[in-house]
């Protein structure tokens, strides 16, 4: 592909006001407009203008439909942003969960220091030794920078290099967990699933996932009928009947969407806890923005 130059003009907001009405979005009050694009951000905004504007011939047009008010592309912008805090809620507990499982089988069947042992992990290709020392320099850091107090208090009363991994564990992102998954031996992988009753390659996968909806609900972007680039197995043991397929590349594959995702998070988060609500916040939030089509997200509406 050749490549060329990048020279679309910046318009203030009046200006893209203006464009707006003149691909035919009715603005209802131009200062409220004005205010919401202004604190929002325009480009944020065309993730969802997109949503209302026509396809001709299946190429999309930078037209609106007929009668699409700046109204309606807010509720939706506002029902996604509700989505992302409802899905990082959800997501939290099954980060503090895998924390809890990883580290006490492991730290029970090898000790607290178990993540020193590379023989526990599977470094035959060098990505995995890549991440392996990846993840020691972070445990390094960690303990460099001692930002937990209760990371400060160990190393003055012990005479250690290193925490023991219940600390270690506390500092970790859910991507530093997804890592620590994807380099740990079968063995031990098999041992963890247990706990959530599944098996040990789709909880690697489920988790990687995840990983990626909580950094686009994390960093605000839109998540309601995005696509996410990890996908899950289609043998997937719990959810091969009931996932949401597509054609690609001549195969089935599973189609990285929202409502595949709903399964696997409210599938642990069962295991977690039979009666937390989550599914019912879910369902309360279509109720509120009944106008937003569940359809694109593949629930029945």
């Amino acid at each position: 592909m050749t490549q060329v130059n990048f020279t679309k003009p910046v318009f203030n907001i009046d200006k893209k006001i203006e464009l707006l009405i003149e691909r035919g979005l009715i603005i209802e009050s131009i200062n409220d407009t004005k205010h919401d694009l202004q604190h929002i951000g325009y480009f944020r905004m065309t993730g969802y203008f997109k949503f209302f504007q026509e396809t001709i011939d299946e190429i999309q047009t930078n037209n609106f439909r007929k009668w699409t008010r700046f109204s309606d592309v807010l509720n939706l912008y506002v029902f996604d942003r509700k989505l992302r805090f409802l899905t990082l809620d959800a997501i939290e507990k099954i980060e503090v969960s895998f924390k809890a499982k990883i580290n006490d089988y492991m730290s029970e069947s090898f000790g607290c220091f178990w993540y020193l042992d590379n023989s526990l992990f599977s470094l035959e290709r060098q990505c995995n030794r890549d991440l392996y020392t990846w993840f020691i320099d972070r445990v390094k850091s960690i303990q460099k920078n001692q930002k937990a107090i209760y990371v400060k208090q160990y190393f003055e009363k012990h005479n250690e290099k290193f925490l023991p991994s219940w600390m270690v564990f506390e500092e970790l992102t859910i991507w530093n967990i997804s890592t620590i998954l994807n380099i740990l031996k079968s063995d031990h992988l098999k041992e963890i699933a247990k706990s959530y009753d599944i098996y040990y390659v789709d909880m690697r996968k489920w988790l990687s996932l995840i990983t990626q909806v909580r950094n686009i609900s994390a960093h605000h972007s839109r998540l309601w009928n995005n696509s996410y680039i990890v996908r899950v197995r289609v043998d997937d043991v719990m959810f091969k009947d009931k996932y949401i397929l597509e054609e690609l590349n001549d195969k089935k594959e599973v189609k990285s969407n929202y409502y595949n995702t709903f399964l696997i998070i409210d599938y642990l988060l069962s295991c977690i806890n039979k009666w937390l609500s989550w599914t019912e916040d879910l369902q309360k939030l279509f109720e509120e923005y009944p106008e937003v089509p569940k359809d694109r997200m593949w629930f029945e509406n």
